[in-house]
Parts: C-alpha cells; sequence; structure tokens
C-alpha cells in the first residue's frame, strides 16, 4: 500500500470515529473501522490515540424500560479494541491507558435481571437491568481473545487475561488469569 493511501486510510477512520462518537469526551487522533455501533456516547470518555476494529458495539444504557442510569465508559490513552467487541455499561466501565482487547471480547457491568425464580418467567429482553457494581480494567493489560468480564470486577494493571477466560472475580496486579471461571495462574516477576 502506498504511502498516501496509507494516510488517506487513517485520515477516514478518524473522521469516522468522530461521527460515530459524537457528543462523546473525545481524544484526539481516536480511529475505527467501519461497522463500529455506538450508543449513548454522550456517557463515553475516549482517551488519545484509541482504536476501535471492525463490527464493535460500545452502548452506555442511559433508558431502559422506564429504568433511567448513569452511565460512564471511559477509555484511557491508547486503547487497542480489535474487531466484534461488546462493551455495555448502565454504571461505569473503566479501562486503563495501553490496553489491548483481543476479537470478540465482552464487557459489562450489568445483566438483564436478578436471577430469582419470578423472573424466569419473564422474557430477558423485558427484564430489568441490573448491575452488581462497576468494571475496571488497569492500565497495560492485554485481554485475550473470546474473554468474557462480568460485572463488579477490577483487573489491576499489567494482566494478562488468556483467550476464553471469564473473569468473574478481581485479579491483581500484574497476574496471568486464565480459565472459567477465571483463576491466576502466574504472577509476573
Amino acid at each position: 500500500m502506498s504511502k498516501n493511501l496509507y494516510k488517506v486510510k487513517k485520515l477516514n477512520r478518524i473522521l469516522y470515529a468522530r461521527r460515530k462518537f459524537k457528543g462523546a469526551s473525545l481524544g484526539y487522533r481516536v480511529a475505527a473501522c467501519k461497522r463500529l455501533a455506538v450508543m449513548g456516547s454522550e456517557y463515553m470518555k475516549v482517551g488519545d490515540y484509541c482504536y476501535f476494529g471492525p463490527d464493535c458495539r460500545i452502548e452506555a444504557w442511559a433508558q431502559y424500560l422506564g429504568q433511567t442510569f448513569s452511565p460512564l465508559i471511559e477509555l484511557g490513552k491508547d486503547v487497542r479494541i480489535n474487531s466484534t467487541c461488546h462493551i455495555g455499561a448502565i454504571n461505569r466501565i473503566t479501562i486503563g491507558e495501553q490496553c489491548l482487547l483481543g476479537s470478540n471480547v465482552f464487557i459489562t457491568d450489568h445483566a438483564h435481571g436478578k436471577n430469582t425464580i419470578e423472573e424466569s418467567f419473564v422474557h430477558p429482553s423485558e427484564r430489568e437491568l441490573y448491575s452488581k457494581g462497576p468494571v475496571t480494567i488497569g492500565a497495560r493489560c492485554w485481554i485475550g481473545e473470546n474473554v468474557v468480564i462480568l460485572p463488579n470486577v477490577s483487573i489491576g494493571e499489567g494482566c494478562v487475561i488468556g483467550a476464553n477466560a471469564v473473569v468473574t472475580k478481581d485479579i491483581p496486579s500484574f497476574s496471568v488469569a486464565a480459565g472459567n471461571p477465571a483463576k491466576v495462574v502466574k504472577t509476573i516477576k
């Protein structure tokens, strides 16, 4: 690819991100690939040099079925999010600077309902949204392919979360975690 064509593509990705994140607090040179779905951008803060791969969904739900929320999705500087990732908040999701998310990562701070017997007779999409707490991911974490990060979880800085892990509990800084549910398998020294 010629240098000029590369510059044009890069500029197009920056302009596309500006259109998609209209109303967000958007940093310098944020870039996005095609088919990015953004909802509730006014509840988002995106740091400088962040990148969104194709087919990502970033959603901050301020209202759902008559419920009202105060969501915040905050990404630090130089966060790289690969293709088909889904981030959804009714509470707060914070991703620290220089994090890398593999493809197909799902991060949520909420669920459809509280898993009661009464709710099991209601269609999941018609249940009230419920958050057990925010999600915080520290700086310079590498989140592998197909990882799921559930509500009320804190992942410390410098962590590696292995492919296909389901994070249900806090992971301390400088740890490698893997499995379902994710467990620390190594401390980085």
